[in-house]
């Protein structure tokens, strides 16, 4: 009767400490880790004299480490459609970024940091130090595609004065809308 008792409970017990050391598939994120995007942008070159409005594009690619937080990479080229002067402004910031998931609609902000360059207005320096505090929304139209319009404010110090040489502050704050689309993978 013990004997039978016994073999019952290792029958019952067995599969129990089997189900222990099964391995279970790794989880997938529930979002997509990385993002590239491009668009038309808008900025301007206010300490241009002549030229306000400079139309350009906007490449970008976006790393995520959680679900609300991450890095962006930012490349910007802009040039002056009209007007005495013929200005062109490039930029190249980097930074990190906070989401807001929802739905379809995924808002973001990000400051970013790097640098800018200015050609064909004869500006000393031509380049200079530039960070970007700015931020906007994409809405989902698959699982991999998104439209996304962002803006922000890069702030930047180009001097129309050779003889100074940019030693005095001409800090500007140039207003910049992109409007395009992102791919997910």
């Amino acid at each position: 009767m013990k004997g039978k008792f016994l073999l019952s409970v290792v029958a019952l017990l067995l599969p129990v400490s089997m189900m222990g050391q099964t391995a279970k598939p790794a989880a997938a994120p529930d979002f997509s880790r990385y993002e590239a995007f491009g668009g038309f942008a808008y900025s301007s070159a206010n300490q241009v004299k002549g030229s306000s409005a400079l139309l350009g594009f906007n490449l970008g690619a976006d790393a995520k480490l959680k679900k609300w937080f991450g890095g962006t990479v930012d490349f910007g080229q802009y040039q002056a459609s009209s007007g005495v002067a013929k200005p062109t402004v490039t930029t190249f910031l980097a930074g990190p970024e906070v989401y807001i998931p929802a739905d379809n609609l995924t808002g973001f902000f990000h400051v970013m940091f790097g640098g800018a360059h200015t050609g064909g207005v004869g500006a000393q320096p031509d380049i200079s130090f530039a960070y970007a505090v700015g931020g906007g929304f994409e809405y989902a139209v698959s699982s991999r595609w998104a439209v996304r319009a962002s803006g922000d404010g890069i702030v930047s110090s180009f001097v129309l004065d050779p003889t100074n040489q940019g030693f005095s502050a001409h800090s500007r704050v140039n207003p910049r809308a992109t409007f395009g689309v992102a791919y997910h993978f």
